[in-house]
């Protein structure tokens, strides 16, 4: 859909017509790759905030798209593309705040020493450790549904 909108800001003026406007957002990438986005109808690129961590875990190593290497050695060789590794747009977008630990990992990531795997474990030690304590405040809050349900 961008480029519609770049040739619309192109001839817009040409027509003497105002230049539309548009609000550019990025789309959160499936497990699958930096194509698609993540969406509930497919189960095994979507991580739930009910999926234990075991889930989680299969989900990131078996799904979660890499911008590493084919092997080991290219990859120390030739490094990584964090541009299009999910496991690291993940970290990006949601579980690292502090800017100078991610561009560690992107540097690390990018240069070959820190490999796919690596990556992803920390990618799934932070999205468990976010969802324990999601599914706990979840669990704590069961207690309190009656006050908020309507019942004939």
């Amino acid at each position: 859909q961008d480029p519609h909108f770049r040739i619309t800001r192109d001839v817009a003026p040409k027509i003497n017509k105002p230049k539309p406007a548009l609000i550019h957002n990025i789309m959160i990438p499936a497990l699958g790759g930096p194509k698609g986005k993540m969406s509930a109808s497919n189960e095994n690129e979507t991580i739930y905030t009910t999926d234990s961590p075991e889930v989680v875990k299969k989900k990131i190593n078996k799904y979660a798209f890499s911008g590493g290497q084919p092997d080991i050695e290219e990859h120390r060789k030739k490094g990584g593309n964090p541009d299009i590794d999910v496991s690291f747009q993940y970290l990006r977008i949601f579980f690292e705040p502090d800017d100078k630990k991610l561009q560690q990992i992107h540097d690390d990531y990018k240069s070959g020493k820190m490999l796919t795997g690596e990556l992803k474990e920390i990618l799934i030690e932070k999205i468990n450790k976010f969802l324990a304590i999601h599914q706990q405040k979840r669990e704590d809050a069961r207690s309190q549904l009656d006050e908020f349900l309507f019942k004939d």
